[in-house]
């Protein structure tokens, strides 16, 4: 049985990579290795994650140093963080040398449920399925018709697509020539999110185990900017011309915060992600918190009140912090996506 790649994309929240791993490494079951793919983690705290987990190997992107300089600018405030690239080439040089089945996991992602790996990937490549969801965020609006089940605690669905040609649903989904909104003002289709939200059912950004070829068909090299109608509109060319099924674990798997973000802004609530997120790195490098503090569920932000209290730092306080998580939640909560 080939050893299972688990890949784990990281950025400077090394608090929450800490849990990620932990998890890994208390529910997993089989033979894998855990790469991470960090871009921009300052080495402090890099350090500290391979001190706590020697098995992992950790993999820079070629922005790293850049992005570690501009975010201790930004926290001197000497310099707003501008570099917000995505690292492509460091996800497809990751997936190109992963296993043929791998898994996609990010920094604040955690294992909540015990899972045989092996058997996952051994069903996977018998049924010859190309993504298998272990989170959906509490909402099967993508999924209809289940085809099978039960085995390696899978359970396949066919993805409850719009119907139409290819050409015109693809010409929606990329909204060429505006077509959404031509449609829309005629009632023929819903606005913006809610028509690309069945396409999910073909893709996940993370919280899933992929095909290698499926995941590699999926992102261009060229694409630099985080926007996953691309991802969505590549998923569907593929369903449409070549053979694939898709799964989902028969109870969510894994979990993600919805309290912070490595990025996420507002401009109607004062709060700085970078700043917020340094006092909890240092926090976290110093252990004046636990990493698995509340586990399986997310941290309780009244657990972390003491690190932005300690910080009093105008940027992020703990009231702003709390406004922010309710505008953060309502962003997905407008998803369908269950968020508490």
């Amino acid at each position: 049985m080939p050893i299972t790649t688990l890949l784990v994309k990281s950025f400077n929240r090394p608090y929450y990579l800490d849990r990620c791993l932990q998890s890994i490494a208390d529910q997993v079951r089989g033979e894998y290795e855990v790469v991470v793919l960090d871009d921009g983690t300052p080495p402090a705290y890099l350090d500290e994650i391979t001190r706590r987990h020697p098995s992992v190997r950790i993999e820079p992107s070629a922005l790293y140093d850049a992005k570690v300089a501009q975010l201790a600018a930004h926290v001197a405030g000497t310099a707003s963080f501008s570099l917000r690239i995505i690292p492509t080439k460091l996800w497809l040089n990751g997936v190109k040398q992963a296993s043929d089945i791998f898994c996609m996991l990010e920094d604040d992602i955690w294992v909540t449920q015990p899972f045989d790996v092996d058997a996952m990937t051994a069903y996977m490549r018998e049924r010859q399925i190309v993504l298998a969801k272990m989170y959906w965020g509490g909402d099967p609006s993508s999924f209809e018709g289940k085809l099978a089940g039960g085995v390696a605690g899978l359970r396949e669905y066919v993805p409850a697509l719009p119907k139409g040609p290819e050409w015109f649903t693809r010409m929606l989904l990329l909204n060429t020539f505006k077509s959404q909104s031509v449609l829309h003002r005629l009632g023929l289709v819903p606005e913006g999110i809610y028509y690309q939200l069945p396409f999910y059912g073909l893709y996940s950004v993370a919280s899933a185990m992929f095909d290698k070829n499926y995941w590699l068909h999926l992102w261009p090299a060229e694409q630099q900017k985080a926007n996953e109608v691309h991802q969505l509109a590549r998923a569907m060319t593929w369903t449409k011309r070549r053979p694939a099924r898709f799964a989902k674990a028969e109870q969510e798997l894994t979990q993600t915060s919805f309290i912070t973000s490595a990025t996420n802004s507002f401009a109607d609530v004062e709060f700085d992600v970078f700043a917020g997120n340094h006092y909890l790195n240092e926090a976290w490098l110093h252990r004046r918190f636990d990493a698995m503090a509340g586990y399986p569920r997310d941290f309780d932000p009244e657990y972390l009140r003491p690190v932005f209290d300690q910080a009093n730092d105008p940027r992020c306080t703990y009231a702003n912090w709390q406004r922010w998580i309710v505008r953060f939640k309502q962003l997905y909560a407008s998803m369908g996506v269950v968020v508490d």
